[in-house]
């Protein structure tokens, strides 16, 4: 990751600008957060993401929109309840009583707890349509957009109970003082855990981001892995022919790479990684999180994503050469270069003899 470093913080919410995609790469236009925030919280600032505390409400609407896990709030964490899910008996998510607002789960979230428990999760979407978080819809069609996608893979792997939506109408108290009275009372009752319990239900993905060997990879990623490893024999198939807006797969172009390594270097979960003679690249797709920075630095527009995955594949990280090369050194400059075929004259050699070989010609020739 990058050395732009730095954590801002409400009383209820913090983002690391460390963990932001957005922030890593220059020239990544990942604006997820700052569309979804019903407050304008967010905004870019000098190409960088910036919060703007005194707008925040630390709804956490914003949470799962994050493909990095950047965004986080002191009273719950995703990633926690996924893997608790299996063992609470209630299996309603719901931001009036066991959630926060369900913008804080993704996909792969919804996933893990279907995989992992006996029971389906059942969403409580009642309170979405008149929730004063839910400016032009936004939240409420993510949210949907989200359990959509996961019960259209679950389907596809043959499971056949889905994740269930409950939409029942209800009277509430509907405001932004109602909103920080739940997160406060949340708190509150987070403070009385005992610290184990504590540590494990709200800060597991705050002592996940610890670890210096983690490569960027997010924790909801882990987890999803390690759900899809454990149910491999549920599932009918594990080929399929759609990524289902989930995962990422990617191909190199033989005739347009260059070998530069751009792509490698700037890949910040290490999906892409050399091989081990330096000549060519590995792809892993279980750490592919869809950043879309390998498909920008590319010069040469040699990586492309494509469609199709095996769950194998993803869940026990099994790698795969992209692209190899025998390296020769170059006739003009003496500079090694991936050998493609035809004459042993690197690009930029060939591409200068092609722009100024004119300028070049003698008297005598003309």
């Amino acid at each position: 990751m990058s050395d732009f470093s730095f954590i801002q913080k409400t009383e209820l919410f913090s983002y690391s600008g460390t963990n932001c995609i957005r922030n890593d790469y220059f020239h990544n236009e990942c604006l997820l957060c700052v569309e979804i925030c019903p407050e304008d919280a967010f905004n870019i600032v000098r190409s960088k993401l910036t919060l703007f505390s005194s707008k925040c409400i630390a709804c956490a609407a914003c949470i799962g929109s994050c493909p990095t896990e950047a965004l986080s709030i002191v009273s719950f964490d995703p990633n926690a309840y996924s893997i608790d899910f299996k063992e609470n008996s209630n299996k309603e998510l719901s931001c009036k009583s066991t959630t926060s607002c369900l913008g804080a789960f993704d996909s792969h979230h919804y996933i893990t707890m279907a995989l992992q428990s006996d029971a389906m999760p059942l969403c409580d979407l009642s309170h979405c349509n008149d929730c004063v978080l839910n400016k032009d819809k936004k939240v409420e069609r993510f949210i949907r957009f989200e359990i959509n996608k996961s019960n259209s893979f679950l389907l596809a792997c043959g499971i056949q109970n889905s994740i269930i939506i409950e939409e029942k109408k209800v009277q509430e108290e509907n405001s932004k003082r109602a909103l920080f009275k739940a997160a406060f009372s949340k708190v509150k009752e987070a403070a009385s855990l005992e610290e184990d319990e504590k540590k494990s239900s709200l800060s597991m993905t705050l002592e996940y981001q610890k670890n210096p060997n983690k490569n960027g990879l997010p924790l909801k990623f882990l987890h999803l892995k390690q759900a899809i490893k454990e149910n491999l024999t549920k599932f009918s198939t594990t080929s399929h022919t759609t990524n289902f807006g989930i995962f990422a797969k990617k191909e190199i172009q033989f005739s347009a790479c260059t070998n530069c390594g751009d792509c490698v270097q700037f890949c910040p979960t290490e999906a892409l990684l050399k091989t081990q003679d330096k000549q060519g690249i590995n792809f892993n797709l279980g750490n592919c999180i869809a950043c879309g920075i390998c498909d920008h630095i590319c010069k040469t527009d040699a990586i492309e994503t494509v469609e199709g995955i095996d769950l194998v594949d993803f869940a026990y990280d099994r790698g795969r050469e992209l692209v190899h090369y025998e390296m020769v050194m170059c006739h003009e400059c003496r500079c090694p270069y991936p050998y493609r075929g035809g004459d042993p004259i690197c690009d930029r050699c060939k591409e200068y003899h092609e722009d100024f070989s004119k300028i070049f010609t003698l008297a005598k020739d003309f």
